[in-house]
This record gives structure tokens, C-alpha cells and sequence, in this order.
């Protein structure tokens, strides 16, 4: 029930229609050896730090996995978001990656 004194307000609906089809995630990759992992970082939270702790263990399972530090792509985020993002495909395929671990995070 609304009160004669009280503001109106127009509100709009949050969600709109889906922009991409939703499609099936990868098959995981059950073993790393041979294998090519791209890092991606958005330098926010502490990946200098976590980075070499995320190779270290891999590398502890998979001895013969391959990294392309986060260092090759450049921050996915901020003022050469667009840039950065548009060359990811072709960076990522030059590269051979078969996997990416993308950003770290609190």
C-alpha cells in the first residue's frame, strides 16, 4: 500500500537477454605431462606471490608440464583491457596452450 507523500521511482528489469549461446565446458585435461599452461593475471591480488606456488605444485605432480608466465599477456584488465584482450587468441595459439589458469584472487 503506497502513501500519498511517498516517491515513485521507474525501475528497470536487471537481466536481459543472453548476448552468447551457452556451450559445454572442455574435457579436462587428466594429466598435465607434455602439456602447455598459459597464465593470465588481472595484477590484483598478489599473483607475483601465488603464481610460483601454483607451478611448484603442478610441477611437483607433472614433472614435464610447460608454463608461459602471466608475464607474456599483459593485465587483462585496466586501460589496455581492450588491447590485451584482443590479441589473447593469437598469443594463447602461438603458444600452444593447452590449458590457462586465469587470475588469482582473494
Amino acid at each position: 500500500m503506497s502513501h500519498p507523500n511517498e516517491p515513485h521511482y521507474e525501475v528497470m528489469w536487471p537481466l536481459s537477454n543472453k548476448a552468447i549461446d551457452k556451450r559445454d565446458a572442455s574435457a579436462r585435461l587428466h594429466d598435465l605431462n607434455g602439456k602447455v599452461i598459459c597464465e593470465l593475471w588481472d595484477v590484483i591480488f598478489r599473483g607475483e606471490t601465488i603464481y610460483p606456488m601454483v607451478r611448484e605444485y603442478i610441477k611437483s605432480k607433472f614433472p614435464g608440464v610447460k608454463f608461459v608466465p602471466y608475464t607474456e599477456f599483459g593485465n587483462f584488465h585496466g586501460a589496455r583491457e581492450k588491447e590485451v584482450t584482443s590479441s589473447l587468441a593469437e598469443k594463447l595459439k602461438a603458444h600452444g596452450a593447452d590449458a590457462v589458469i586465469v587470475g588469482i584472487g582473494a
